[in-house]
């Protein structure tokens, strides 16, 4: 009896030691929207990672940037247009929200059901506020030689670029990927808002994460990569550096512990107040994530 129980017991650990040797030689493999979620919340891709379902994403705060992200796709062709009538108006804003309003709830039907009218209106509102603002830079980036150039490419682009890694073991879609001077440089869009210069190192990372899985696939380095906060309206440039670069292995070395298991340390920010985990982040961390 005892000797069928020493038996299972060390076949068990045999196995285990077999699967922590294996997990240690093999990389878990990752996207850029986990990077990109972790650089947001490290708690909320702990929770995200493990199928806990979000109290609620029907937030004034979501629906806000599914509608800006819709828009941000067409700004390309408003600026295109742009520069060779008039400028952009605020009519042209009002029917571009309208059609995302329209065919919103076909694009994202499970993120939109059971969200209100009252909803829709409160954000449609928000976002009416930034018209000025929108048009007035995409106006002005219309007489850029650099920005309207870029514009003229997404016009003609419509698809997601699928890019992936088998040195990290990660996979990523930025909004767009273009050859501009020969080099390609990831496009991506974000909706927050937009930094008095440059783009905020989140932003950076992101870029530079999609930028590294670009260069393995297509073999050449990729030297810039370019923001549009569709909240004003602005395509934003960025250089691509080695410490960029650098980070960017930090945190995905950051994710793969979290996605192991390890659950980082909550942080407050303003993001909580809206955030769909924020009921279930209350559970105190492991020693591990003191290192996060």
């Amino acid at each position: 009896m005892h000797s069928d129980s020493n038996r299972l017991f060390i076949y068990t650990m045999l196995y285990i030691n077999y699967k922590n040797m294996f997990l240690k030689n093999e990389k878990i493999k990752i996207t850029v929207s986990e990077l990109a979620i972790y650089l947001s919340c490290a708690r909320k891709l702990y929770y995200s990672c493990r199928s806990h379902e979000p109290v609620s994403s029907s937030s004034l705060s979501y629906i806000e940037h599914l509608v800006l992200k819709e828009m941000a796709m067409s700004f390309p062709h408003m600026l295109n247009s742009s520069s060779s009538k008039d400028d952009v108006s605020y009519e042209d804003l009002e029917i571009l929200l309208s059609e995302v309003l329209e065919n919103i709830s076909l694009i994202y039907p499970v993120e939109m059901d059971g969200v209100t009218a009252e909803i829709i209106d409160e954000a449609s509102e928000v976002i009416r506020a930034n018209f000025d603002e929108i048009r007035q830079n995409l106006s002005e980036q219309a007489k850029v030689p650099e920005t309207s150039k870029l514009a003229g490419m997404l016009s003609f682009m419509d698809e997601e670029p699928f890019l992936h890694s088998d040195k990290l073991n990660m996979t990523g879609i930025p909004y767009r990927l273009v050859e501009l001077e020969g080099s390609f440089a990831p496009v991506i869009i974000k909706t927050g808002s937009v930094p008095e210069n440059g783009v905020w190192t989140n932003d950076r990372l992101h870029l530079a994460s999609f930028a590294m899985l670009a260069e393995e696939m297509h073999g050449s380095p990729v030297k810039s990569g370019f923001v549009l906060y569709a909240r004003s309206g602005l395509f934003r440039k960025i250089n691509i550096h080695s410490t960029d670069r650098r980070q960017v292995l930090q945190t995905i070395g950051r994710v793969r512990k979290i996605k192991e298991g390890t659950m980082p340390d909550k942080k407050e920010s303003a993001l909580c107040a809206s955030c769909s985990y924020s009921e279930m982040c209350n559970v105190k961390a492991s020693f591990a994530s003191k290192f996060f």
